[in-house]
């Protein structure tokens, strides 16, 4: 079958089906997408709250406890040990499949009636306020990430220690404020580096030591702003720019703008790949229109695709492993064969099911554990099982839905605290035009600070232990917040100033700073001499960078000269 240009029925524009994605859905069985790439995984992130967190009871044992819904929200909420206990039973709130009401209205009703776990997590000791992450050991407010230890304030972090504001990074150590950085320790400041020690302000460095400010270097030592010096020449400048207050580092980081500004960019983040395209791709092969996704292979229009994940298509976060997943969330830890589905972890032939471990062949089932051959959380025998699937499946495909995801008002979430605003950003009134839900209950406290932020200004290691006691106020938001013990003893063990913004600030630069998860057909921008080309060079490629950024964007082959 050749390629086909549709037109999206949500933003109405056009948009292509290529000939191997039709060969995809015909070998899982779901019909042709009505709708792109960008507005199917806007609609997936709508399920996701991974960072707003509220304080409500548990309707379980009704302790207080945190929680990703907010108090006004009708469902169903357990805390973490009442979810996992067995002082209730999900097929308790099974229905029978009526093959005269449709399938998603059957869904609905499930939806509003299961019990739902507050945060999600699992195998992680000391580390109760993580979401949808696993494996994790002392970490405090990390989400996405799984086997870390002593990590906070972090997202998307894999096999980290002592990390804190650091974001889709792995197999580093005594790390801030890092971006995209892999086996690296004790680096600040920095993007896109991979095994650099004891540096800061790093942007796409390799193998380099003992840098400050620097761009594209390659296995260098005792540089600033890309100029070599001397051991004592490189610790006296050090020590001359004040970077464990504030006032050096903002005077840095401002030089360090200009400067990077002016240096080549590389037109994606893409290490070790094979006919591969997007952005932040690392030790993959053929996988397309994906944004950081790395160890993975024959995956496409896929965010966070990892470890060994293969034949995975409109996934946001599938990995270890996960295989034959299609337009479906957080699917980890050993999944293979999911449809439609939510945050199903260890569970393998499901489709349309949320919030469900170790379960295999479930359909439109919610909050199971250990349990197979179930509908609408009823149990079956194998054999009713698979004729009742594929009664539904029928009658999904005659509807036309089959292979849709689930409409946006069944998600709980208001858009504002989903995932999605942060690449698809909409204000209220554009949001609730679209079926989308908005959130209004007040998050977190305002106007209760105690300390004067014009007066943090020093390292913290010029702060006692006394500082845990204050109330901060950010300086963008004027949220308050606190800072823990554990995050007080790593600023002074890596002489850091006390932060002047809130954690939710501090991810907003960050992942504002990554660009987005889109990319723009450009040509290189090198027009230098000793490059392979006369005049312009003609090589075309799929960026992230928009063309209205300012950044010199190169090709690989002219990036490659520039490399230091």
């Amino acid at each position: 079958m050749q390629s086909e240009t549709k037109q999206c029925q949500n933003c109405k524009n056009d948009f292509t089906i290529e000939a191997d994605d039709f060969a995809f859905y015909e070998k899982i069985n779901v019909l042709v997408p009505k709708i792109c790439y960008p507005c199917r995984a806007r609609l997936r992130l709508s399920f996701r709250n991974e960072r707003v967190f509220y304080k409500r009871p548990c309707d379980l044992c009704k302790k207080d406890t945190i929680s990703m819904y907010s108090k006004n929200k009708t469902d169903k909420v357990y805390c973490y040990n009442c979810w996992f206990s067995d002082d209730w039973d999900a097929f308790d709130f099974g229905i029978e499949y009526d093959e005269n009401i449709p399938f998603f209205d059957q869904y609905e009703n499930l939806l509003k009636n299961v019990p739902k776990i507050g945060l999600i997590y699992v195998n992680s000791p000391g580390s109760e306020y993580t979401n949808i992450s696993a494996d994790n050991k002392n970490c405090y407010m990390i989400v996405e990430s799984s086997n870390n230890e002593d990590s906070i304030h972090s997202y998307w972090v894999q096999e980290c220690r002592n990390v804190v504001d650091t974001c889709f990074s792995s197999k580093c150590e005594l790390c801030y404020e890092c971006d995209d950085c892999y086996d690296s320790y004790s680096i600040k400041y920095s993007k896109g580096c991979h095994s650099c020690r004891d540096s800061m302000f790093l942007l796409d460095c390799r193998d380099c030591s003992d840098c400050i400010g620097c761009v594209n270097l390659r296995s260098e030592k005792f540089c600033i702003f890309n100029k070599r010096f001397t051991k004592e020449e490189y610790e006296s400048l050090k020590a001359s720019m004040n970077l464990d207050t504030q006032n050096g580092i903002n005077e840095f980081r401002d030089k360090f703008l200009e400067f990077s500004i002016k240096q080549p960019r590389k037109y994606a983040e893409i290490v070790n790949t094979v006919n591969s395209t997007g952005n932040y791709i690392k030790n993959a092969k053929n996988c397309n229109n994906c944004f950081h996704c790395y160890d993975a292979e024959d995956n496409k229009y896929g965010v966070h695709v990892w470890r060994n994940a293969k034949d995975c298509m409109d996934v946001d976060t599938a990995g270890r492993t996960a295989s034959k997943i299609y337009n479906s969330i957080n699917s980890g830890l050993e999944t293979s064969n999911q449809i439609c589905c939510a945050v199903c972890w260890s569970t393998t032939f499901a489709d349309y099911s949320m919030y469900s471990m170790n379960c295999n062949n479930i359909f439109g089932c919610i909050s199971l554990r250990k349990k197979n051959f179930c509908i609408l959380n009823k149990q079956y025998s194998k054999e009713e099982y698979y004729n009742l699937r594929d009664k539904i499946i029928d009658s999904m495909k005659t509807e036309g839905v089959y292979g849709d995801f689930f409409p946006n008002h069944f998600t709980s979430f208001g858009y504002n605290e989903s995932a999605a605003i942060e690449q698809f950003p909409l204000n209220e009134d554009s949001a609730l035009i679209e079926g989308f839900k908005w959130e209004n209950t007040e998050r977190g406290t305002y106007g209760k600070g105690t300390v004067n932020m014009d007066t943090i200004k020093a390292s913290a290691n010029d702060y006692d232990e006394n500082l845990i006691n204050e109330i901060f106020t950010c300086i963008d938001c004027n949220k308050n917040f606190r800072i823990i013990m554990n995050e007080l003893s790593f600023y002074k063990k890596l002489n850091i100033p006390i932060p002047l913004k809130c954690p939710d600030c501090r991810h907003n630069t960050r992942i504002i700073n990554r660009g987005p998860n889109m990319l723009w057909h450009r040509s290189c921008m090198c027009d230098k001499a000793g490059h392979n080309h006369k005049g312009k060079c003609s090589n075309e490629f799929e960026t992230s960078y928009a063309p209205e950024r300012p950044e010199i964007v190169y090709c690989e082959s002219c990036y490659q000269k520039e490399v230091i």
